[in-house]
């Protein structure tokens, strides 16, 4: 079912959870939110990743306990990272974890501490009418679920309206050391990036420091260029393993995640980083284990 709303929350938040979804779709607005919305059998991870590229707004219940939930953090990485607005509602006065604080600095937060729970739930509904109502023109059909709703226009920012996984070219080298991270292509490309960068100051600094020592020891120019160059290509191959161990540690044990970082230690012996990086990078863009 499509949907305008993905609803990230803790298990322990469960009922206030139900509560805003309820809410929401007696206004109108259509939500998805686990384990309703996941098909019997289907893979979970997967289920949400797929909600999270198709929504437009992801609402947040902040507790404690989402807080310091790695899920959480995962929902909320990737709703940013897809273009999606990002709205919390703090039902628990706690401070946000830096993670959290990090992609969540420039929202704007809906307090609802104070019972009761449905005054925030109905203040909710008039921002997100509003927000998309923003997003799209007001049609014979969509004029009844956008109307009432401008006395929160203009809080949020607006997601693009488009359909899957939006490109944003400012977030191209977002989580460069974030392992446990599902890159868009964009961002896998910044991975490749910055890590060819590396891989290729190793190879410089390590065929250097060959060519120095064979250059005491007598060796010829050609001899030392061509040791040391075999010497550097080498050298990227235990930093590419060690890449594909921390990106493989969080991705699910499938087949092809092994073949991936198999074929980058093949590759690197051919073509040394340039060609070594080509499927690690491939393997950051793998769905990440649930927590």
């Amino acid at each position: 079912m499509a949907h305008d709303v993905f609803i990230s929350y803790s298990n322990v938040d469960k009922a206030v959870a139900d509560a805003t979804c309820a809410t929401l779709e007696r206004a109108g607005i259509r939500c998805w939110i686990a384990p309703r919305d996941i098909a019997t059998g289907a893979d979970w991870g997967g289920a949400i990743v797929n909600a999270i590229d198709n929504t437009r707004v992801t609402i947040l219940i902040f507790s404690a306990k989402a807080n310091t939930s790695p899920q959480i953090r995962r929902e909320v990485e990737r709703s940013i990272s897809v273009g999606a607005t990002v709205m919390p509602i703090r039902i628990e006065d706690v401070k946000p974890t830096e993670s959290l604080a990090y992609f969540m600095g420039t929202v704007h937060w809906l307090d609802a501490m104070t019972p009761p729970l449905e005054a925030h739930l109905e203040k909710l509904v008039a921002t997100i009418k509003a927000l998309l109502a923003v997003e799209q023109p007001v049609t014979a059909a969509s004029s009844g679920a956008a109307s009432g709703g401008s006395m929160h226009a203009g809080l949020f920012e607006a997601p693009p309206v488009s359909g899957r996984e939006p490109v944003k070219i400012g977030r191209m080298f977002s989580e460069t050391m974030n392992f446990s991270f599902q890159r868009n292509w964009l961002q896998a490309i910044g991975f490749y990036l910055v890590y060819l960068v590396v891989g290729l100051l190793i190879f410089a600094t390590l065929g250097a420091i060959l060519g120095k020592i064979l250059g005491l020891r007598g060796y010829s120019g050609d001899e030392i260029f061509e040791i040391s160059n075999l010497g550097g290509q080498f050298a990227t191959i235990p930093y590419q393993l060690l890449i594909g161990v921390l990106l493989i540690r969080k991705r699910k044990k499938e087949p092809l995640n092994f073949i991936l970082v198999i074929a980058s230690v093949l590759l690197s012996t051919l073509l040394g980083s340039i060609g070594g990086l080509v499927p690690l990078a491939i393997l950051s863009m793998r769905q990440v284990e649930k927590a």
